[in-house]
């Protein structure tokens, strides 16, 4: 649960505007602690955040109130899903980082994130998004300076996430990682916000990690898991490796593979194939851990 300060500070929204939309729309329905101060849990906060982004694509106050009641559930209105003029969530963080606006990016950004929660949008907005960057330098929409301008973004707006997800040293403790040079690592840095949303210690080793590198953060951790991140079919030899290091230094470690080409070594015995979907392979992970 969440003070007022506090909320408003998650949601985005000013304390004096959260208390005129509950008192005008009934969007959200603190609980109140002996002394009557408010108290607010991640699903209201979800919905402040979801009608902050429907006004700011041009709803009114009372359309965008109508469509997070008509929508109550923890992942928010589906109508958030696209912009009114019918363009993908991502068009406009491509649009931003073809003219080298980085205040345009962050904007995009706040409007990705401020859909819903992190459950509810790094599946369906965010990473979409952050991939939908990758195809504009592929197809030479833009270069690869404005991709790594709005992948920066992105990365920063994530590892806040990630420090402000968890405590350290609380819950069991997994390593998550990319094996040497992969050097993607959006994917495994949103699955490790996500695990430790969870209660999860995440110790993150990043892109691009050597093989005895995971060994050493497996030997002198108190890790129960590692995940490795297998983004392209070429990640998939390292990845090999490095689980079989791991395996020989820690037999006792539960070894999983996450990412787009993580069935590729489904054929590993004793391994967990991660699902593709962030917010599904934390929660895989997370069950199978003590």
């Amino acid at each position: 649960m969440y003070t007022i300060k506090q909320a408003s500070l998650r949601s985005g929204v000013s304390v004096s505007l959260m208390r005129a939309w509950e008192r005008r729309y009934a969007v959200v329905h603190p609980d109140r602690t002996s002394s009557g101060y408010r108290l607010y849990d991640d699903d209201g906060i979800s919905r402040l955040r979801a009608m902050r982004g429907l006004i700011e694509h041009g709803w009114s106050a009372r359309q965008a109130a109508s469509a997070v009641l008509e929508h109550p559930s923890a992942a928010g209105p589906r109508v958030l899903d696209a912009s009114p003029d019918g363009s993908p969530p991502g068009a406009a963080l491509v649009s931003a980082a073809a003219q080298y606006d980085l205040a345009a990016v962050e904007g995009a950004l706040d409007d990705l994130f401020g859909r819903g929660s992190f459950e509810a949008v790094i599946d369906e907005l965010v990473l979409p998004a952050a991939a939908m960057l990758g195809q504009a330098w592929a197809s030479g929409q833009i270069d690869v300076a404005a991709e790594h301008l709005a992948s920066g973004a992105v990365f920063r707006r994530l590892s806040a996430l990630f420090d402000m997800g968890g405590l350290s040293g609380s819950g069991p403790q997994v390593l998550v990682g990319l094996p040497p040079d992969s050097r993607h690592e959006l994917g495994a840095l949103a699955f490790g916000v996500a695990l430790r949303r969870l209660g999860v210690d995440v110790l993150y080793l990043g892109a691009d990690v050597p093989v005895e590198s995971w060994v050493d953060a497996a030997a002198d951790s108190a890790a129960q898991a590692a995940v490795v991140g297998v983004v392209t079919a070429r990640d998939i030899p390292p990845a090999s490796e490095v689980a079989a290091a791991l395996r020989a230094a820690r037999p006792d470690l539960v070894l999983a593979f996450g990412g787009a080409s993580a069935g590729g070594l489904s054929a590993i015995g004793d391994v967990t194939v991660l699902p593709a979907r962030v917010v599904e392979a934390a929660r895989a992970l997370r069950g199978r851990l003590r």
